[in-house]
């Protein structure tokens, strides 16, 4: 850190924290849709759709703890990651 570097404050390493944890909603979610639409697209067999649910439930459980570690409404976090999979689309 140079001298002239203020430290982090404690906001601000929390908000740093939750900024890395939405990017990690959003891959994950990203990776559960991503299966999702293989397992559409491709032939249906027992167990197909196995990959697609284990990332679900792997999403909705780091999304129950983003919520429960930084607050907020369940929904908005929700509608955030969807918006930045829905820009990232339209890019």
């Amino acid at each position: 850190m140079a001298e002239t570097d203020t430290p982090e404050t404690p906001e601000q390493a929390r908000e740093k924290a939750r900024q890395a944890d939405h990017a990690r909603l959003v891959e994950l979610k990203r990776s559960a849709e991503a299966a999702r639409a293989e397992v559409q697209a491709g032939a249906y067999y027992e167990g197909a759709w196995d990959p697609w649910r284990k990332l679900a439930e792997e999403y909705q459980a780091a999304l129950t703890g983003h919520v429960a570690e930084f607050g907020g409404n369940r929904h908005e976090v929700e509608k955030s990651v969807w918006g930045v999979l829905h820009e990232a689309e339209a890019a």
